[in-house]
């Protein structure tokens, strides 16, 4: 075992990521009126993150592990891409929503910003338990760096995207959010191009990458509170299937790409297989 998971870590790491997370919230599926909240931790925890730590220590012993929770840490890195992280998706995500939507949510965000920031802000710290702290580690802070060391910025980032976004089907099955899982698998995707961009100019931070994780969460659920009560019903469905932030996260993506010449700041090193840190200059453009 300990041989074939030296050969294939990354399929190592998404077979195990992938079952263990969804037997941990196969209760989940089975009995819907039980709290999400422990089923969803569990499964993060176990999958991404355990998966992590067990491929880390067959193929790099202690001292891989030691240097895999020490990015847990690192804060380091320019106070722009604090603020792009902090803050980058709920600008974005209000912008869209106004163009969608019309110019009345943008008004209702500025008239409230001075409850709806405070809440944001604590919205993201807590969140941060339910998901990004136990997901980013084992999917940006592990298997992206192998997949864009192999296949590149632009399909690494899709190929992860796509498999976050069947990570999540257990809870698409019986119904519950059918609809809503075209717009998850382009929001993950759009995601990643923008999480890819980050970790390459951050010198693979996890920290802020469960920060930008987080902020996403958080910019979605305050989002809510500033859209209008009397949505028609047609627009209602597009909304609340997820498709704002989806248009979000991929105009983002397409804007990353174009401006970094599809590099997403990348730069890569001969012979290079692992977590590379490539470029972390501030005005990196490509």
């Amino acid at each position: 075992m300990k041989t074939w998971i030296s050969r294939h870590p990354l399929i190592s790491f998404f077979v195990m990521a992938f079952l263990f997370s969804w037997i941990a919230v196969m209760p989940l599926i089975v009995n819907r009126s039980l709290p999400t909240e422990p089923f969803m931790i569990l499964g993060a925890l176990a999958g991404p993150t355990l998966s992590a730590v067990i491929v880390i220590a067959l193929t790099e012993g202690r001292g891989g592990v030691a240097a895999f929770f020490k990015r847990y840490i690192q804060w380091r890195a320019h106070i722009v891409w604090w603020l792009i992280v902090l803050f980058g998706i709920l600008i974005a995500l209000t912008i869209a929503a106004a163009i969608i939507i019309g110019p009345s949510v943008l008004t209702e965000f500025i008239r409230n910003m001075g409850l709806i920031l405070p809440t944001y802000m604590v919205t993201l710290v807590v969140g941060m338990i339910l998901g990004p702290l136990w997901e980013e580690p084992g999917w940006r802070g592990f298997a992206f760096p192998r997949l864009q060391a192999r296949y590149g910025p632009v399909l690494g980032s899709i190929i992860l995207g796509a498999l976050w976004a069947i990570w999540h089907a257990p809870g698409y099955l019986g119904g519950w959010m059918v609809s809503g899982f075209p717009a998850l698998l382009v929001m993950c995707i759009g995601f990643s191009f923008l999480a890819a961009w980050i970790y390459n100019n951050t010198k693979g931070s996890i920290l802020l990458l469960i920060l930008l994780h987080s902020s996403s969460n958080a910019a979605i659920s305050v989002g809510a509170r500033v859209l209008p009560a009397n949505l028609p019903a047609a627009l209602q469905a597009f909304v609340y299937s997820g498709w704002i932030p989806a248009i979000t996260t991929g105009t983002l993506a397409i804007l990353l790409l174009v401006s970094t010449k599809g590099r997403l700041s990348y730069k890569e090193k001969a012979g290079d297989s692992g977590p590379l840190i490539p470029n972390t200059s501030l005005t990196s453009g490509d």
